[in-house]
């Protein structure tokens, strides 16, 4: 018995440390919109909007710190600050299911607001991009380096990875200038357009399932070889 559930024991944790890290990866990117199309919002101005795809009318709660503003250009759906001041990060939540691939243009920086460099100097962007997973694994990062105006990105899970959370953040600019001082300061998103998505779709557990699969195997090969001890002795006696 203690032999059965030793060797359960061991085999969960050989393939719950097989788990690969995070595989995840963004990447700038051109071409056509996923399957799944950003078309509408319900809802005004603030903290929290709901959009929904096309075709299959699936909800993404955009929401932020700042007051966001919806609107729409080119049949796609888009959300943005109020008042050209941007937004100072932006989360985009699945309702109902997970992503597994994103594609989206992020537009740098806001109009307004910002920090006007010297005659002369030129800006470069980074922006924070945190990625949320559902079950085991830990957030991942990305410090993505940006232009002024259209910025498109491509993020793709790893096998097995259900996004559950994007979160947009932390956008600095740099302005340099040869020969003269080197000016860091924060800046607002101006706004998020075109975005499209692939919904997450598996029949297959994921490795951490099948190690929770084999303990529970080994709990109950346990429990049905103590039965059989008991009855075992009950005719003994």
């Amino acid at each position: 018995m203690q032999k059965m559930m030793f060797g359960a024991a061991i085999a969960a944790f050989m393939i719950a440390a097989a788990i690969p890290a995070s595989a995840v990866t963004m990447v700038s990117t051109t071409g056509t919109p996923l399957s799944e199309t950003i078309k509408t919002n319900v809802g005004g101005n603030g903290n929290s909007i709901d959009f929904f795809s096309d075709p299959s009318n699936l909800k993404v709660v955009y929401s932020s710190t700042s007051t966001l503003s919806p609107s729409s250009t080119g049949g796609f759906a888009f959300v943005q600050g109020v008042s050209d001041l941007g937004f100072t990060n932006l989360t985009l939540t699945p309702d109902g299911f997970t992503f597994s691939d994103l594609k989206f243009n992020m537009q740098l920086p806001a109009p307004e607001g910002g920090f006007d460099a010297p005659n002369g100097y030129k800006t470069a962007f980074t922006f924070d991009t945190t990625v949320y997973f559902t079950g085991a694994g830990s957030p991942v990062t990305f410090t993505n380096a940006g232009g002024n105006g259209e910025n498109r990105f491509l993020i793709t899970g790893g096998v097995g990875e259900a996004i559950s959370k994007i979160v947009f953040s932390n956008l600095v600019g740099t302005s340099t200038k040869n020969g003269g001082a080197t000016y860091v300061n924060a800046y607002n998103f101006d706004s998020l357009r075109q975005t499209s998505f692939d919904a997450f779709a598996s029949g297959v557990p994921e490795p951490g399932t099948w190690a929770l699969f084999i303990l529970g195997f080994g709990a109950i090969g346990m429990m049905l070889r103590s039965g059989r001890g008991r009855v075992a002795a009950r005719i003994r006696a």
